[in-house]
Order: structure tokens, then C-alpha cells, then sequence
């Protein structure tokens, strides 16, 4: 029913007003409630012109408790829905009445006495407030279908209730004391105030590992050590670790499944008590903010860690806790693998999982982002990114402070929603661009963003958003929510390696020792050289235009089968064929990995190696045969003849390996490269690519010098290839494309919603496969649709 004929009935009489305003109801319901994201499952011109409202931007309502009134609330909706600039708003709540917060929460958060003034978070009058600024949005048709679930951020402190009411549950960090000594001799330790974990001794030669737990009395360790050099160690939590952090202080520990429960009860269950006939109708997605392992002092812990370790593994990891922080020898990676990366799996399932569960049993998509995501290393901050996906139903990003600055953190995000069979990537978008921002910036972050696979934009509205830009963002997000992404090349993400480079840093009693920790825990800890996965990735992408998909190991074992020379992805939906694998950087790798690396191999597949090659294996006692099957692969086996060949190209002083095998499998590994390089061994890796733009390659540039780039993604959605193409640098762009198959195309343009004719040629590739020939032409700034005709 339209709005058209909704007025009609209200003219005729009486009865029909009051019908009318219930018609009018239930369309505002429907236009902007459920199934806000099912108009973009099909593809209709009429809705590219005029992108519905779930497409479109959704942008911060700044909700500030210490003075919010209805009055002044309900006027910013009316007058954004006249400004038309976006497809709806959310509630950010700023602070208001500290009333029944806690006098050591307080002081924890930096506020030494309560503030009565404005309204409390979770009261009665808040949801009051919040049901009527909803009512507000669907009276003007500019409806918030997104629930952010915090007085700011991080999410996880439901305004300070959270530790007020339940300090015991609060986030905690991991600490010890310890002591250097030679033995033999006995040795005393007290063990400060927390929640004490266990006491290790490690041979500071010999590196044996003695787990002293049993000699803890209250907090005394008392312990006779042997003969040599040895360090004694008394591990504990300290309980208030979430304290001290200004207003973000008083987080849930996010590895403990109880106080994540407590705290869900406590934030999401209140809102859906309160707020229920909302939920799945208007409120359809959520967001949560940046919750994150490094801010605990930088080492994040949990008091059921070795309990919960030792029933999913079956035995205590407690003799192993040095591995946090030293070298431990020969298994120090296979341990660190262990240890983080159990405690990555806490944080996704107790976390994220628990969120999950419920949004999906009150009808609410869960999504929201973390912190941190385009450093080379997750682990001290949110463990494995791409794991943390893995459960939730809408995987986010946040494109913070500058345009360009999170480039390098998109394609992980979007590659995990392809991973998990996922539709939807949400970007919070513009916050803190401040003078960074102009009408320009809003266009080139767009386009960027949309071939690098979001397509679902929340955040800060900037002041130079028009009605025009809106509809671009919803023109994107429309043709892209939901389909199948299609890639040739496969990147492995690799985890394994990072997790046992990874160690808490070690300042002792340096002044602000806890800040340096939080500090050096934040950018990632000391990155080995070898590690090049998101630097490669950005070369690839933006370099020589060829889009790509991380696989998370995890993934490539359960969800990957091999048909005939290709590796498939297989999901459902998100059905991926990838003709190249590569392996980047680093020395870690889990036995199955390494064998189905090698199956991949056997069947005739493509494999690229950089940097260097894994010799070590995740696990315990695998390092002999991790190391086989890669030397097998790349033909480089220690104890038999090297078979790969040696290859040089005759422009540069670099040299790489190539091995091959009867089932046309290929292997190249490549110590050092160019950008050249990578290329010429890709173009003979895959002689006809999915899409080859053919423009020279250009130098990619990231941080504060990017300047843009032309990229693209490939989607198949109701039956139909779509291509964008994208360049949101200030160069016009005059080029062919040639595109695997045979197809009918026609452009959409999303930068005014008209659909247009493009010249094409059809072809053969000396291999006998169909080709497509279009010409590509971009105004700097732009983006333009390829869609196959239906």
C-alpha cells in the first residue's frame, strides 16, 4: 500500500481519518521496519533510483542524558527528516544522572561525588524518552532501525551499573611477581592483593617448567628451588583492572560467559522489557562499540581461564603461563597458539556468541565493531578479528579520524563476512574526520568503502552530507547488500603466526608501566618483519587491482573443498573458486593447514609463498612434519635435493623459487619482492583473470598519503553479474576491462541512479574461454555499475 493511497482513504471522512492514521502507522512500520534489508535482495531499477531506507546512511542522534528533553529531541528528527540527508537516525547517549552508581565506581571513573542533574541511564524516564524519540522518527518516515547499546564506549558497562552493581564481574588483568635466583635455595614471594592464578618456576637455561601452585599458602609462595638459574613466578588478577579509565571505566569481563550474561540481562534485556514492540519492527540491527582486550592494563584475563583451558583440552595450562611474557623454547609458539588462542575463543563466544544468541532470539541482528582493527597484529586487542565474526550476524568496521586511515583493516572485515556466509558489513563512518572533512572526503570515502565490500553505513552526519550523497551511499549498499562475492585469489590469514609472536611486554617498575603496557598492547606489541599479509593484500587490491579474499585457517579446513585444480569456499550462499592461494609471511603454521595447503597443491592449484617459509607447527610435537609438507610444497626439503628452480627477473636483483608438479600444481615462493614482481608471477599464475582492468599499475599508497585509488568488486546477486568499479582519486579514469564471460551489460550509475548503454565486444582467450570487453570510463571521484542484463 502506498502513502498516496493511505491520504486518499484519510479525505473521505471521519472514519477514514482515523484510518488513515493507523494505515499510516503500520506503513512507517513497514517501510522502515521489517525487512528493512530485504528490498536490497533483488534488483529493481525504480529502488536503485530511489534507494529504499535500510540502504542508506543511518547517523548518530547525540542523546546526551544530562539535558536531554523530548521537546529538543523530537525537533533534531523533524529537522533532519526536512533536511532528507539521511535514510534514518540512532541514539548515541551521551552521560546524564550518576543516581545509583556506586561511590568506588565513581571514583574509578574519575567523578568523586553523584550528579543528580539529568536522567539515568536505564530508568523509567530513559525509556520513556527513547520510546517517544521513536515514535518521532516514524511520524516524520525518518525511522532509528539501529540500537547502540552503551552510554558511549566500550560497550560492556551498561552506564556503570555493570561494576556498580556487580563488581565481581568487572574486567580483570593478568600480573605477577617474580624472582631471579640461584639454587639451590628456598624462596619467598607475597603475592599482592587480587585474585591469585598459580606460581611457575622456568630454568633460565634449560627452560624446564615447574608448576609451583601448591606452594601458594594465603598469598606467601614458599618454595625450595634446584640447582641452577631459575625465575620464580606468582601469577594473579587484579580485580580492578576496568577502573581508572575516565568514563570508560567499569567494563565486563568479556572472557567470563557469567558476567557477559549478567551484563546482557542487565543492558539488552532491559531495552527489549521496556522498548518490545519496537524490537524487529523498527529496531532491526544493533551496535555495539569498540569493546577491547588491551585497555585491562593491557593483559585482559579471566578467573575460570585454566578451567575452562583444561576441560576443553584436558590438561592445565598453568605451568605454561611464562610463554605470556618469555621465550620458552622449542614450543613457545605451539603454546602461545594455545594460550591466545584460547582466550580469543573466550572473547567470540562468551562475548560475542552470548550477544548473538539473544539478538537472534528477540528478532535484532547483532553488529558492532572493535577497536584497533588495522594494526598487523589483533592479538593483545581483540584477538583474532576475524574469528570474532565468526558469530555475529552483522560483521562491522570503524572509519575513524582521517579518509583512508582503516583502508588496510576493510578487507579483513568484509573477508570474514565471506568467510561465515554473511550478507551485511557495517561501517561506522566519519566520526572525528572534524577539518579532515569536506564534500569531497563524504564521496571518496563511499566509493572506497563500497569495493571494499561494506555496504551498510552508520555513524557521525557530516555537514557537508546532501540529499545527493545519501542516495549515493544507498545506491551502493542497495546493488551490493546480500549475493555471492566472486575472487580468484585467496590470502591466508595468518593467525597462527601472530599468536606466537605475540608476548605482554615486560616494564617492570617503570614509571606509568600499566600506560606503557596499554600502549604497546594497543598498537600490537614488536610485529616480526616477515609478516606482510595486510601490506601484500593493500598491493594486490590497489596495486594491481585484483580483489581477493582472506581465509581464516580455520575456515580453510572446515569450510574449503578442493573441485578439480580450484579451492572452493563452501558456503551456501557466498559460494567462492579461488585458482590462487597465497601464504604470506610468517613461520607458523597448524598441521592442518599445512595439509590441506598441500592437498590444494597435489590437485594441480596455484600456491604463493612470501617472505619466508613456516617451519613450526601450532601445535605441540608437529614441527617436523608442518616443515615437511611445506618443503614438499615449495621443493625445498632439507634433507633431499632442492627441486624448485631458481627464477630472476632481468629488471631486478631478486631472485624466487618455483616448483611444479605432474597435476600442473604450481609453487612459488618469493624471499623478497617487488610490486612487479607479484605481478608477473600472478599473471602467470591465472593467464585470464575475473575482471583485468587495464590500466598501469600504480604505486599504492596508505596512511596520511593516500590519495585514492580504482578498484572494484565482482558480486553475483538474482542470478545476475554485478561489477563496480570505483576511483576516489582526482584522476580521471579512460580504460578498457575485460571481464571472464560472455555477457549482455548495461550501466547503472549510482552517482544519479540512471541506467544507461555500454558498448561491448565479445571474445576468446587463447584457452578457448568467453570474454567480455567494455570500456571504463570515471570521473574523478566516481563509481559506475556493470550489471548483467536479466
Amino acid at each position: 500500500m502506498t502513502k498516496k493511497l493511505i491520504t486518499a482513504i484519510s479525505d473521505k471522512n471521519r472514519f477514514g481519518k482515523y484510518l488513515f492514521g493507523l494505515l499510516l502507522f503500520l506503513w512507517m512500520i513497514a517501510d522502515a521496519g521489517a525487512g528493512a534489508f530485504d528490498e536490497s535482495k533483488s534488483i529493481d531499477a525504480q529502488a536503485f533510483a530511489e534507494p529504499p531506507k535500510g540502504c542508506r546512511q543511518h547517523a548518530w542522534l547525540t542523546y546526551d542524558l544530562s539535558r536531554a528533553t523530548e521537546e529538543n529531541m523530537t525537533r533534531q528528527v523533524r529537522r533532519w527528516a526536512e533536511q532528507d540527508t539521511t535514510g534514518g537516525f540512532y541514539l548515541g547517549m551521551g552521560p546524564g544522572s550518576t543516581k545509583g552508581l556506586s561511590d568506588e565506581y565513581l571514583k574509578g571513573s574519575g567523578r568523586e561525588r553523584q550528579d543528580d542533574r539529568g536522567i539515568t541511564f536505564l530508568s523509567k524516564e530513559y525509556f520513556d524518552l527513547y520510546a517517544r524519540i521513536i515514535e518521532a522518527g516514524l511520524e516524520n518516515g525518518n525511522p532509528p532501525i539501529v540500537f547502540y547499546d552503551e552510554v558511549g564506549y566500550p560497550s560492556g558497562m551498561a552506564g556503570g551499573i555493570l561494576y556498580s552493581q556487580y563488581p565481581q564481574f568487572g574486567a580483570k588483568s593478568l600480573e605477577k611477581i617474580e624472582k631471579d635466583i640461584t639454587g639451590p635455595a628456598q624462596v619467598e614471594l607475597q603475592i599482592p592483593d587480587g585474585i591469585i592464578v598459580g606460581a611457575v618456576m622456568m630454568h633460565l637455561d634449560g627452560r624446564e617448567l615447574v608448576d609451583i601452585s601448591n606452594k601458594i599458602e594465603g598469598k606467601q609462595l614458599r618454595c625450595e628451588v634446584p640447582d641452577g638459574r631459575w625465575k620464580v613466578m606468582g601469577f594473579y588478577l587484579d580485580p580492578k583492572a576496568s577502573l581508572g579509565q575516565g568514563r570508560k571505566s567499569g567494563y565486563v569481563d568479556y572472557l567470563d560467559a557469567e558476567a557477559v550474561k549478567k551484563y546482557i540481562e542487565l543492558c539488552y534485556q532491559a531495552h527489549y522489557d521496556n522498548l518490545k514492540k519496537y524490537f524487529g519492527s523498527v529496531l532491526q540491527i544493533t551496535h555495539y562499540d569498540e569493546p577491547a582486550m588491551h585497555v585491562a592494563n593491557g593483559k585482559m584475563w579471566t578467573p575460570k581461564f585454566n578451567e575452562n583451558f583444561q576441560k576443553h583440552y584436558g590438561f592445565s595450562p598453568m605451568k605454561y603461563y611464562p610463554a605470556l611474557w618469555y621465550d620458552i623454547g622449542p614450543d613457545t609458539a605451539a603454546i602461545r597458539n594455545l594460550l591466545w588462542g584460547f582466550r580469543a575463543k573466550l572473547f567470540s563466544e562468551s562475548y560475542i556468541k552470548q550477544l548473538d544468541d539473544w539478538c537472534r532470539a528477540h528478532n535484532i541482528m547483532l553488529s558492532g565493531h572493535f577497536d584497533q582493527e588495522e594494526i598487523d597484529n589483533p592479538v593483545p586487542v581483540n584477538g583474532d578479528l576475524m574469528l570474532m565474526f565468526k558469530h555475529q550476524e552483522v560483521p562491522a568496521i570503524d572509519d575513524i579520524w582521517w579518509w583512508g586511515r582503516t583502508n588496510r583493516a576493510y578487507k579483513l572485515v568484509s573477508s570474514s563476512g565471506h568467510n561465515w556466509d554473511k550478507p551485511l558489513f557495517m561501517a561506522e563512518t566519519y566520526a572525528g574526520y572534524r577539518d579532515n572533512m569536506s564534500p569531497e572526503i563524504v564521496y571518496k570515502v563511499a566509493v572506497d568503502q563500497a569495493t571494499m565490500g561494506a555496504n551498510f553505513q552508520v555513524g557521525a552526519l557530516p555537514r557537508d552530507k546532501t540529499p545527493e550523497s545519501d542516495r549515493l551511499i544507498g545506491r551502493l549498499c542497495y546493488m551490493l547488500q546480500h549475493g555471492r562475492h566472486v575472487a580468484d585469489v585467496a590470502i591466508l590469514y595468518p593467525i597462527s603466526s601472530l599468536q606466537a609472536a605475540y608476548c605482554f611486554g615486560d616494564w617492570g617498575d617503570a614509571p606509568r608501566a600499566g600506560a606503557m603496557e596499554v600502549a604497546y598492547a594497543r598498537e600490537g606489541g614488536i610485529v616480526p618483519p616477515e609478516i606482510d599479509y595486510i601490506d601484500l593484500g593493500e598491493l594486490i587490491f590497489r596495486g594491481l587491482r585484483q580483489d581477493f579474499t582472506f581465509l581464516h585457517p580455520q575456515v580453510l579446513q572446515e569450510r574449503c573443498i578442493l573441485e578439480g585444480k580450484k579451492l572452493i569456499l563452501n558456503n551456501k550462499v557466498n559460494r567462492e573458486e579461488y585458482s590462487v592461494l597465497i601464504i604470506p609471511g610468517g613461520k607458523i603454521l597448524s598441521l592442518e593447514t599445512a595439509r590441506k595447503i598441500k592437498a590444494f597443491y597435489d590437485a594441480g592449484g596455484t600456491v604463493i609463498a612470501t617472505r619466508t617459509l613456516a617451519n613450526k607447527s601450532a601445535e605441540l610435537g608437529k614441527d617436523t612434519e608442518v616443515k615437511r609438507i611445506i618443503g614438499e610444497i615449495f621443493g625445498v626439503l632439507d634433507d633431499k635435493p632442492v627441486t624448485a628452480r631458481f627464477e630472476r627477473r632481468l629488471d631486478e636483483f631478486m631472485v624466487y623459487f618455483v616448483n611444479s608438479n605432474n597435476a600442473g600444481g604450481r609453487a612459488y615462493f618469493l624471499p623478497d619482492y617487488t610490486p612487479e614482481m607479484i605481478q608477473a608471477v600472478m599473471q602467470e599464475a591465472v593467464p585470464v583473470w575475473d575482471v583485468s582492468i587495464q590500466e598501469p599499475m600504480r604505486q599504492v599508497k596508505m596512511g596520511r598519503s593516500y590519495d585514492g585509488s580504482l578498484t572494484y568488486i565482482h558480486k553475483v546477486k538474482d542470478g545476475r553479474n554485478i561489477y563496480l568499479f570505483s576511483n576516489s582519486s582526482d584522476k580521471q579514469i579512460d580504460t578498457k576491462v575485460i571481464l571472464r564471460g560472455s555477457m549482455d551489460l548495461e550501466i547503472w550509475d549510482p552517482m544519479n541512479g540512471e541506467k544507461r548503454p555500454i558498448e561491448q565486444t565479445h571474445s576468446k582467450s587463447k584457452n578457448g574461454l568467453d570474454l567480455t570487453t567494455v570500456p571504463l570510463k570515471l570521473n574523478p571521484i566516481s563509481a559506475l555499475f556493470y550489471v548483467q542484463k536479466s
